[in-house]
Order: structure tokens, then C-alpha cells, then sequence
């Protein structure tokens, strides 16, 4: 089943809380202060492009990639609606190749969830370490094990719009710690409401997993509340990991 296919189309405006311009405004201050004159950037999980959009018009080269085709033709057409020059790659950020490098990689707004084993992980971490330029940072965010067990985990959410209704069920298993979670859509079309649905599912790995998994190709520069940008507590829903390619030592 493919994942945001039709959910795609209303992403958006099922996103109307989420404070991009907060996510924008401080990738730029941390790019800034870790990698002065830094100007090219590939994200990872784009979905329907808003950062990248919105780095772009702050002067950055973005590229970007996902492996939801409807997701990246969203994107595309919202950075065309934006006069907005950014170049898209329908890829899987397991195994991505660009053929270029960059100076800023980033995957915001659950990206690594979505990766459900720590060897794949590390295959991410290699990769995004192949694709940046010496001294290039990697800013990454999940969603916390106290999110998606305690916030979301084995609760419903519903809600409806002007266009379009959505029921999000959750099940958090504790021995896998993962939670799977079925989204239902309805759509209004020409010949009335549709409905699609889509299964999902995302790890809750521990900071400090993912820390161990960075150490060979990064430099841990600072983890923050991936919302606040302030410092992690145990309530923090979002964790944002702020890391740099190593130098390699001369033999």
C-alpha cells in the first residue's frame, strides 16, 4: 500500500498546526552557527516541500527527496506556484543517491521514525555522511518514545474539514516499541465523498540510540526539543539532533 497517497492532497491542511516557519527560522540560525557560508541543502522525507520552500526563499539550494510520488508532485507544484527553483528525487532516504553533495542535510517532522530497524538507520547515517562536504551538518528530528506511546499511542483522533474527514487510530506495542496506526480519509469528489485508507507504522527509539548509531560518521554538536528548540525534557514530544561530519584524521 503506498504511504500519503491520497492523503497527499490534503496534507496541508492536516498539518495546519504544525509551526514551519518556527522549523525554518531555526535551521537557519543553527546552519549559521555551525557552517558559516554554508548554501546547499538536500532534505530527506520532503514530504509536500514546505521547509525546503520556505529555505529556499532564505536564500539556501535545496534539493529534496521522498518516496511518496503524489507527495513529491505536490511539491513540486507548490514550489512552482512559490517561483521557486528546487530539484525533487523520487528516492528512498534508506538508500538515496543524488550524485552531488551538499552542505546542510535535514529530515524534519518524523522522517527517521519511519525507519524500523537500527541497521537501517545506520545506513541512513552513512549515506547522509557520503552526500555532505567536509564539515556539513546533519540536522535530524523523531517523534519521542513518550509521544508516541503516552501522547498518541492507543488513542483515536478524528477531525474534519471544510473538504475532507480523517480518523487516525493508534496501537503502541511496548515489546516492539512501535506504533501502528491506520489512517482513513474522506474526500469530497465530483461523484461525492471517497474513502481511502493507509496503514503506517513508526519506531520509538531512545536518544540514545540514535546517538550510539551517529557516533561513527558524526560529531554530536547538541540535541534539542525538536518544537521548543530549547533543552530536552522528559515531556519533550520531538527530539532534534544536531550533528557534523567528522574530519578524517591524515594516516
Amino acid at each position: 500500500m503506498k504511504r500519503y497517497g491520497e492523503f497527499a492532497s490534503v496534507y496541508d491542511i492536516m498539518q495546519y498546526d504544525v509551526d514551519y516557519e518556527n522549523w525554518i527560522a531555526q535551521i537557519k540560525t543553527i546552519v549559521g552557527a555551525n557552517f558559516t557560508g554554508a548554501r546547499s541543502m538536500l532534505e530527506l522525507a520532503c514530504g509536500t516541500g514546505t521547509i525546503g520552500i520556505g529555505l529556499s526563499k532564505k536564500g539556501f539550494i535545496v534539493d529534496a527527496l521522498d518516496i511518496s510520488e503524489d507527495m513529491l508532485t505536490v511539491a513540486q507544484a507548490k514550489a512552482y506556484d512559490h517561483g521557486v527553483k528546487m530539484k525533487f528525487f523520487h528516492q528512498d532516504m534508506i538508500a538515496f543517491d543524488t550524485k552531488k553533495k551538499y552542505d546542510v542535510v535535514y529530515c524534519m517532522c518524523d522522517g527517521l521514525n519511519y525507519i524500523l530497524d537500527e541497521n537501517s538507520v545506520t545506513r541512513v547515517f552513512k549515506n547522509v555522511e557520503k552526500h555532505l562536504n567536509p564539515g556539513g551538518l546533519f540536522i535530524c528530528d523523531l517523534s519521542s518514545k513518550y509521544k508516541l506511546k503516552e501522547i498518541i499511542g492507543n488513542r483515536t483522533f478524528a477531525e474534519t474539514f471544510d473538504q475532507a474527514a480523517y480518523i487516525w487510530e493508534n496501537e503502541f506495542d511496548t515489546q516492539l516499541n512501535q506504533l501502528a496506526f491506520t489512517l482513513t480519509l474522506f474526500k469530497e469528489e465530483d461523484d461525492g465523498y471517497q474513502r481511502y485508507e493507509e496503514f503506517h507504522t513508526q519506531k520509538a527509539y531512545e536518544s540514545d540510540d540514535i546517538i550510539e548509531i551517529a557516533k561513527p560518521f558524526f560529531t554530536l554538536l547538541e540535541i534539542l526539543d525538536g518544537d521548543t528548540f530549547e533543552s530536552v525534557v522528559e515531556t519533550s514530544e520531538r527530539i532534534c539532533f544536531i550533528l557534523k561530519k567528522k574530519i578524517l584524521e591524515a594516516k
